[in-house]
């Protein structure tokens, strides 16, 4: 029994052994899986933390691990490098001690405060600066803050810092540009408020002039229908619903009474902040009114071109665009006056005999910069037949940086034809006048001296007769030599025809220059002459029958144009006016034509004498003569360059009588 006993306590023992084997094979098993899966763990988080500082390290931030009295222990490699730092420069050191703040006390003192105040379970954070060189300096966004272990104990501190220079220097921009703006509104004369979506005034930007431009004092939280008239406010209303839908400005203009006066004014409307607007109104008064005096303006210069058939016409050679007034529409017999105006479309209306000429004309100006004025035909579309007068000059545009050409055309047409008839009758009545102060010459003559040269005649005979009789002749010599003086008497007479009574009266001579100028201006025009004038006053008055004048100026003209019909350009008829000491006005009438003549000049003002082919030789004679009847002078000066020079005087004033 004993024996089976001790028997049956060695197998219980031996499977207790067994049992207490197994489990702790087991319990070792569960432990190696333990150990693996802490080991991936840990290997994860160490993957995980070098993602993360090879992601810091790629980034201008910095991130460092201190301990609690501000040791730098880890840092991230960007503030390094930057500063051109290495680890062993900085790891181990206290922070405010590192290259980057060496440059300020009083930022290393900040540092120190800040990293015990972070040590007492703080965050700290604020902006700094801080040096990357010694020319360099960056601006940062610092934090420092607690780091807790599982028990809540503080056992390090952490901090990082963000680059923010690009962002303090926008701001700063951002800032100097609202100073700007506020500045200018200070000075701005417009109101500027904000209106909501539903029409009421929930604010002003500047409001110091508000009372220039809103019909009521207290405006703020009222609607549109409460400030201003029914009128402007429904223009108001609907801006505000256009502006809203398009999101775009929208712009309208009104009136309003503000003290007794009527002003005008423009409202924009912008889009602004979330369901509000932004208003800006503008007195723009005196530019309507300054429009109002356009608008007349060019409907009085729209009449007076009417009246006078003139239109003003622009063309811009480089853009080849071209621009007509309205009275050229009419002149050229073009009905549509929407219709674009061309070049191509004007030359083609010039009649085809002038095109050539016309084109050269402007070809001359584009490429010599100087100024025509010619008269050509042009065709109009029903056939019609025209005369106009074309004038134009160049004239910088300085914003285009080109040259445009400006002028005007004028119908002549009915001015023609009556030029036309007076050139015939002008022409009747010189040839006219010719035959009768050559028939008065003749006539007077042959009647004065017919009756003392008879009795010479017969005295002679009789003075033959006693003389071979042998007796004294004194007597009729004495008879001969009375009714020969009696004849030199005649002819003194006849020489101061031109004494018979005038028409004399004050009048401006440089109205006289201007009708004789239109009286040739064909000629003129015709051989391309450039006609100078040069007045020392505007208004100068002579004393003489004007008619008569008129007629010597226009025989001077006549003469000086002819004077440079074959001579090269330029051709330039000068007219001048002054006065002298001696209370006489003095025109000067000068050409660049071929001259007088040296040999010709002392018998300019001998009647019949001339140096022209179909010349009679009476118009210098005759001019003289009227001049001097108006106790004028008259004399001729040859040029120094080229041409010719006649110069009159007339009295200024009546003479009193002595």
């Amino acid at each position: 029994m004993e024996f089976t006993r001790i028997r049956y306590d060695e197998q219980h023992d031996h499977l207790r052994a067994l049992n207490q084997s197994a489990s702790l094979i087991q319990i070792n098993e569960q432990l190696s899986q333990e150990i693996i899966q802490h080991k991936q763990t840990s290997e994860k988080l160490q993957q995980s933390v070098k993602r993360t500082w090879d992601i810091l390290n790629s980034l201008f931030v910095f991130v460092g691990v201190y301990s609690l009295d501000g040791i730098l222990q880890e840092a991230n490699r960007a503030p390094l490098e930057a500063a051109g730092l290495q680890p062993a420069d900085v790891i181990g050191k206290p922070f405010w001690e590192t290259y980057w703040w060496s440059y300020s006390t009083a930022v290393q003192e900040k540092l120190k405060r800040s990293f015990r105040e972070a040590a007492r379970g703080r965050t700290i954070r604020y902006d700094t600066t801080a040096r990357l060189s010694e020319k360099r300096f960056i601006d940062l966004d610092i934090t420092f803050g607690p780091l807790y272990d599982s028990a809540g104990e503080i056992i390090q501190l952490i901090g990082s810092a963000v680059d923010i220079t690009e962002r303090l220097a926008a701001e700063k921009r951002e800032a100097e540009k609202s100073a700007q703006l506020q500045n200018i509104l200070k000075v701005n004369p417009d109101l500027y408020f904000h209106l909501n979506y539903q029409g009421v005034l929930v604010g002003f930007v500047n409001e110091k002039n508000q009372h220039r431009f809103l019909p009521i004092e207290s405006v703020q939280q009222r609607h549109i229908y409460e400030i201003f008239p029914p009128a402007v406010a429904s223009q108001f209303e609907s801006a505000i619903q256009e502006t809203i839908q398009s999101q775009a400005a929208t712009t309208f203009e009104y009136t309003l009474e503000l003290q007794q006066q009527s002003r005008w004014f423009q409202a924009r409307l912008l889009p602004c902040q979330p369901e509000e607007l932004l208003v800006i109104i503008q007195d723009i008064t005196q530019k309507k009114y300054a429009e109002i005096s356009l608008q007349h303006v060019h409907a009085r210069l729209t009449e007076a071109q009417r009246q006078a058939h003139i239109g003003s016409w622009e063309w811009n050679p480089r853009e080849n665009s071209l621009w007509w007034s309205e009275e050229i529409y009419r002149i050229l017999g073009l009905g549509d006056p929407d219709l674009l105006p061309t070049t191509q479309t004007f030359m083609e209306m010039v009649h085809e005999e002038d095109r050539e000429l016309v084109a050269r004309v402007i070809t001359n100006t584009l490429e010599n910069n100087l100024p025509f004025s010619l008269e050509h035909r042009i065709v109009r579309p029903q056939g019609e037949v025209r005369h106009v007068h074309l004038q134009a000059g160049l004239k910088a545009d300085p914003q285009a940086g080109s040259q445009l050409m400006y002028g005007t055309i004028q119908d002549i047409t009915e001015k023609q034809e009556a030029s036309r008839i007076a050139q015939e009758y002008r022409d009747e009545l010189a040839h006219v006048s010719r035959l009768i102060v050559k028939g008065e010459l003749i006539a007077g003559l042959s009647h004065e001296l017919n009756q003392p040269l008879t009795a010479i005649a017969n005295y002679c005979g009789a003075m033959k007769t006693l003389m071979e009789q042998g007796h004294d002749v004194s007597e009729l010599r004495d008879k001969i030599e009375g009714q020969a003086l009696r004849s030199g008497e005649i002819i003194r007479r006849l020489k101061a025809f031109s004494q018979k009574q005038q028409q004399r009266f004050l009048f401006n001579i440089h109205d006289s220059i201007r009708s004789a100028l239109q009286m040739i201006n064909y000629q003129i025009r015709l051989k391309q002459i450039e006609v100078q004038t040069c007045y020392k006053n505007k208004f100068t008055t002579v004393y003489a029958d004007r008619v008569q004048v008129e007629q010597v100026l226009v025989n001077l003209f006549k003469n000086a144009v002819e004077a440079m019909e074959h001579t090269p350009s330029p051709r330039t008829l000068t007219v001048s006016t002054t006065s002298t000491p001696d209370k006489m006005i003095q025109i000067s009438v000068s050409d660049t034509g071929c001259g007088v003549p040296e040999h010709f000049r002392s018998k300019l003002f001998t009647p019949f004498a001339t140096s022209k082919k179909t010349g009679l030789g009476i118009g210098l004679s005759l001019s003289r003569s009227l001049i001097h009847a108006a106790d004028g002078k008259m004399w001729f000066l040859p040029n120094t360059r080229k041409g010719a020079s006649f110069h009159i005087q007339l009295p200024a004033s009546q003479k009193l009588p002595e």
